[in-house]
């Protein structure tokens, strides 16, 4: 038996109360249908999200392996041996795509270094899907994942950004949205600069607005508590 392949699986960036089975690529799920090793952020979240493309997917015959923030390189190793005896491996992210801000991105290194092929899988990006809805610079982007906890850091990181061209991507913890979005309007200059806010893409409360800064200022937003991207160009 030959080496087996990496298959890098987007996962839902909505609640999970919006699922809907059209937002997901058909090759995607009887590419899933084939795979019974998987490599995920969270099993609970990773189980039913197969159980929701396919009722019928037989869960009790799937190995998970768990690969987080707490994870080791043995744990990484472990994934790879799997491969390397000819086990097609799944990743999955507990939402988005794996890889990007996410411990896929660790597994992914360490097949290259292994000559396995990884095959990325098309779904939705948060990243992605905001910049392009913002009307923003799409040509020249960086995403800067999540910005420090610490107000002062965080302030700091945000001043750094408008030294740059181009659009600036970061994501937050949604408990910290309505903070980080008063950090930004109130430390962004000039004020002819734009933010782009995209909450909850793809779910019930999508919510995407471009404005600049100095018209932000005046509107009295309230971000409500749903994943979000912000985007200052």
């Amino acid at each position: 038996m030959g080496r087996g392949k990496l298959y890098l699986i987007p996962v839902p960036i909505h609640a999970e109360a919006d699922f809907s089975p059209g937002l997901i690529p058909h090759y995607l799920v009887d590419i899933v249908n084939k795979l019974n090793v998987f490599a995920v952020e969270n099993i609970r979240t990773s189980r039913r999200f197969l159980r929701k493309i396919n009722p019928e997917y037989n869960i009790d015959n799937t190995q998970f392996e768990l690969i987080n923030k707490k994870s080791k390189e043995a744990d990484y190793y472990k994934i790879l041996e799997l491969i390397l005896e000819g086990n097609d491996v799944g990743v999955m992210s507990e939402s988005g795509c794996p890889g990007i801000a996410d411990p896929g991105q660790k597994l992914c290194a360490i097949c290259h270094e292994n000559k396995i092929i990884i095959k990325p899988l098309i779904g939705p990006s948060s990243i992605l899907l905001g910049l392009m809805a913002s009307g923003l610079n799409g040509q020249k982007f960086q995403f800067h994942g999540y910005l420090p906890i610490e107000k002062n850091e965080r302030i700091t990181a945000i001043k750094k950004l408008k030294e740059n061209t181009g659009s600036h991507i970061f994501i937050e913890t949604p408990y910290r949205n309505q903070k980080v979005f008063l950090d930004i309007v109130n430390n962004i200059y000039p004020e002819s600069r734009k933010l782009c806010v995209a909450t909850d893409i793809t779910g019930s409360n999508e919510k995407i607005f471009t404005k600049k800064i100095f018209h932000l200022k005046k509107d009295n937003i309230i971000l409500k508590k749903h994943p979000t991207i912000f985007i200052i160009s």
